[in-house]
């Protein structure tokens, strides 16, 4: 009796073992992905939400003329445009340092998540388990400054300057854990140029941030 008792100890036990490998196995590639996608979704709401703070405060009272100088000869045509880098690098680090302060000062936040919704059953979610899953934002914030042209009309081109924000934060699950890259682009400022604009700057791919000073020979 007793040998059969220990045998039935050892394929109980064995049993559980393999069940749980099973979930282990199931978590990692089928619901992690699922959880990972519903995760970042409520990541990128906080962290966009933190980043937009930090950004306002940094940039309250900023100008286009702050940070592109546009030299015209006499008859208002333009004969250069050039960043100035200066004040752009100094931005770019106070608005950094503003992001990542509030990063830093938030604390572990914890969302709940239906069971249900993991599997898309999205109407048995106020009565379905749930899932906690912690979010832990951590690393360094890295930003960059973007712009773009375009044309808006007869003689008149818009120049847009955009802040590039990249941070990462860890989510964990139960069983699992991850880390998810929150990527944002905030306008900054903009201005309209009126006259006739050089078809160089209107066609820059790259922006006049990556081409560094661009002049009308």
């Amino acid at each position: 009796m007793l040998f059969f008792l220990k045998r039935f100890l050892k394929i109980g036990l064995s049993v559980i073992i393999i069940l749980s490998l099973f979930f282990i196995i199931l978590v990692e590639t089928t619901l992690q992905p699922i959880l990972n996608n519903i995760c970042e979704v409520e990541v990128t709401g906080m962290l966009t939400t933190v980043i937009n703070k930090g950004i306002n405060k940094a940039t309250n009272g900023l100008s286009y003329n702050d940070m592109v100088r546009i030299q015209t000869n006499r008859q208002g045509h333009i004969i250069l445009m050039e960043p100035n880098l200066k004040f752009v690098n100094r931005l770019s680090s106070d608005i950094t340092l503003e992001i990542q302060t509030r990063l830093d000062n938030l604390s572990e936040k914890v969302i709940t998540i239906p069971i249900s919704q993991i599997f898309g059953v999205e109407v048995l979610s106020k009565f379905s388990p749930r899932v906690n899953a912690r979010i832990i934002p951590h690393g360094a914030v890295k930003t960059d400054v973007v712009d773009e042209f375009d044309s808006v009309g007869i003689n008149q081109t818009r120049h847009r300057l955009y802040l590039k924000v990249n941070t990462k934060v860890r989510v964990v699950v139960p069983l699992t854990g991850t880390e998810i890259a929150v990527n944002t682009q905030v306008p900054m400022t903009e201005a309209v140029i009126v006259g006739q604009v050089p078809q160089v700057y209107v066609g820059l791919e790259k922006g006049l941030f990556k081409e560094g000073v661009i002049k009308k020979e």
